[in-house]
């Protein structure tokens, strides 16, 4: 008797940790930047990012747009430093004294991938390179404009999306690359882009990437999902083919109206757990960061070159309940 219940007692707590491996919780922050040469923030990031680091999260990724950039005529290299500096204080140092992980991908405002931004280009290869994550960077990588890594079991590939229309081809070689070699042992499937593939807000409808052989390759090789910021509005979706488009709310100065909307989403960033139960998104909104976006608070789809978009609770892809908190 005394024998089997040892025996179940070590089933039990082996099934606890088995679980808890599995278990992950990502917080992703998009459009934190103020006005063009902005080298301040909105008093709602630093809110932000107390709240994220009380949430214990196992990985925060940035989906682009950290600084105020891309402004016309070119900032000069002090000016960049100056917004870096700040990015930091505000945001990067604290996460980092936090012991948490940060990863991060290029935007249009931070490391546009256009010509006449290459400084921009050079300030956040320079700002990023001696920041690499805890987690090890897979075959392929290019820290920190495209690159691939393991959280635990779940495989996360961060792109160049930063201009409308095709990628780069040296984005499609490391999704396709990465997917074939490592797609079949990961629990998850995660694609970063700063620019979604679906159009998300109001006035940025062709501000999208547009190649047609990206919803293809994610299908093929079971994305699970494709997070993006810059439309800056909140809206989980899910494609014919199962892929979730998430598309993640801003932090910084410029709310946006989802299409068919007329008043203007709140600030917020976005928590995916990932967990036995099924994966969970929900999105915390400003000041508090507490209160959750409801889901019916959204439209039932979001309508593009690819078909619809239907919002994630009313797909088969949505938990009967939330990972464990």
């Amino acid at each position: 008797m005394r024998s089997a219940l040892i025996t179940g007692i070590c089933l039990a707590l082996l099934g606890i940790l088995s679980a808890s491996a599995f278990a992950q919780k990502i917080v992703i922050i998009s459009d934190i930047n103020g006005s063009y040469g902005s080298t301040e923030y909105n008093f709602r990031v630093s809110n932000a990012v107390e709240e994220i680091i009380k949430l214990e999260p196992d990985l925060v990724i940035s989906a682009g747009d950290m600084v105020a950039g891309q402004k016309q005529p070119l900032l000069d290299q002090e000016h960049l430093d100056r917004m870096w500096a700040s990015f930091n204080r505000v945001v990067a140092d604290p996460l980092a004294q936090a012991g948490i992980d940060f990863i991060v991908t290029p935007g249009n405002h931070d490391g546009s991938g256009f010509r006449e931004f290459e400084l921009e280009q050079k300030k956040f290869q320079a700002q990023w390179i001696d920041r690499r994550p805890g987690l090890s960077l897979l075959e392929g990588s290019n820290w920190p404009r495209r690159y691939a890594l393991l959280l635990g079991k779940v495989l996360i590939i961060t792109i160049d999306g930063t201009r409308p229309g095709r990628l780069q081809n040296a984005d499609l070689e490391l999704l396709r690359d990465t997917l074939e070699r490592e797609g079949g042992k990961a629990q998850s499937i995660i694609v970063v882009s700063h620019l979604p593939i679906w159009p998300f807000a109001q006035g940025r409808e062709k501000e999208i990437i547009n190649d047609p052989a990206l919803p293809g390759l994610l299908s093929q090789h079971g994305v699970d999902y494709f997070v993006s910021g810059h439309h800056h509005v909140y809206y989980p979706g899910v494609d014919d083919n199962g892929v979730v488009h998430l598309g993640v709310g801003p932090l910084g100065g410029n709310a946006r109206r989802i299409v068919g909307r007329s008043g203007r989403e709140p600030f917020s960033f976005a928590v995916l757990e990932l967990c036995e139960q099924g994966n969970w998104i929900s999105s915390r909104k400003a000041p508090g960061f507490v209160e959750e976006i409801p889901l019916t608070s959204l439209p039932v789809s979001i309508n593009g070159q690819l078909g619809s978009l239907i919002r994630i609770d009313l797909s088969e892809e949505y938990p009967a309940e939330a990972c464990a908190r």
